[in-house]
């Protein structure tokens, strides 16, 4: 079993704390007295890779055919266009990458064997929910580092099968690795499914441009 502490660096991810402290209670109080040891299993390499391909196929989706008005609409002032959406999205992929090969997959053993576990179906609800708004680190917000609808879709696409591939070929116990949070631990495939969850909470911004009665119709 591994375990690292997170860095300041990390402090965005606080916001979960809210959304999972219901659960939290929760699980404690139905947890068992000697719970079994969980271990990284092909369902749960399966259920991460599906959450995987499903939101690649629907950044692919939402980019797929934009005109530069569209990808460029600003729905109000302060609001994130489409094209600067996608940008975090890839840009975060490839910090949350990073952090997984070198940080959470590189950790050291921990001193007590009984760490309490959120659900994954929890991570996936705290990190979709769009009732919660945030303000972004300054490292991965939009500055325009891809320039055209192409651009913005083979990046991700790269940075998608990257993680996707690490997925599949991995041999790991992801479930005995561990970084801790603001609000407690997740283990190696939360922090996958935690990845794949913020492009969908952020599609699910693309959307939401998409549904503005000023957003051009081509």
């Amino acid at each position: 079993m591994k375990i690292y502490k997170v860095s300041n660096s990390l402090r965005f991810f606080v916001f979960l704390a809210i959304i999972l402290a219901v659960s939290s209670i929760q699980s404690a109080a139905q947890a068992p007295a000697a719970p079994a040891k969980v271990v990284f299993t092909e369902k749960d390499r399966e259920f991460a890779l599906k959450y995987l391909n499903e939101t690649k196929e629907d950044y692919n989706k939402q980019l797929g055919g934009l005109s530069d008005a569209q990808l460029n609409f600003r729905s109000g002032e302060g609001r994130w266009t489409i094209a600067e959406i996608a940008e975090h999205i890839t840009v975060t992929e490839g910090a949350l990458f990073g952090m997984i090969t070198n940080q959470v997959m590189k950790a050291t053993a921990p001193k007590c064997e009984n760490i309490h576990r959120f659900g994954d179906t929890a991570i996936v609800l705290a990190i979709t929910n769009r009732s919660q708004k945030f303000t972004a680190p300054e490292q991965i917000r939009p500055t325009g580092r891809f320039k055209t609808r192409d651009e913005l879709l083979s990046a991700f696409d790269r940075a998608r099968a990257t993680t996707i591939d690490l997925m599949k070929n991995n041999k790991a116990d992801l479930r005995n690795m561990f970084m801790e949070n603001p609000f407690g631990m997740m283990d190696g495939v939360q922090w996958f499914i935690f990845l794949a969850g913020h492009s969908d909470r952020h599609l699910a911004q693309v959307k939401e441009v998409k549904a503005d009665p000023n957003y051009p119709k081509r």
